[in-house]
């Protein structure tokens, strides 16, 4: 069973994997249009310290699937919670500039992006709660599950803050 629990993951954050890289093509691909509006109003410190706790989170995960620890698990929990606390905050700060998804390409396609992935992010700190109740073979599915969000926010940040900003 826990083959198939693997591979079932596996499957799902392939077809994840897809849809997220299409996300970040169209980000690059209007990219040169809205690099001003970026440039003006990302905060690319701030972005950092919730990516590190995002980024932290992969270690904690790890520590909770080796251990079975449920003190790992909650870390995890807490931690990407405060990376959606992080991304809340600077979803509030765009809006009081303005900066909403249909005011321009720049809010398009960066809410788009950045919505969908801290969609997932909250995916992933529901079923890391549903583990707190449980053990076994779900640990090792939603550890990838979550390894899987980090991935994809590395390559978010690095494109929509790193790049913005070199």
């Amino acid at each position: 069973m826990q083959q198939r629990a693997r591979l079932g993951m596996a499957m799902f954050l392939l077809s994840e994997a897809v849809f997220f890289f299409m996300l970040i093509a169209a980000f690059v691909y209007f990219r040169a249009a809205s690099l001003a509006v970026a440039a003006a109003n990302l905060n690319l410190g701030v972005t950092a310290v919730y990516t590190a706790c995002l980024i932290a989170s992969s270690f904690t995960m790890w520590r909770a699937a080796v251990t079975g620890l449920r003190s790992w698990l909650g870390g995890t929990i807490v931690l990407g919670a405060v990376f959606l606390f992080g991304q809340g905050s600077e979803y509030l700060r765009l809006f009081h500039q303005k900066i909403t998804i249909s005011q321009s390409l720049f809010g398009t396609t960066f809410f788009t992006l950045t919505g969908l992935h801290g969609l997932h992010v909250l995916v992933g700190v529901a079923l890391l709660a549903i583990l707190m109740g449980r053990r076994a073979l779900a640990v090792e599915a939603v550890a990838l599950y979550w390894y899987f969000v980090d991935i994809v926010w590395l390559g978010i940040f690095a494109i929509v803050y790193l790049w913005t900003f070199r």
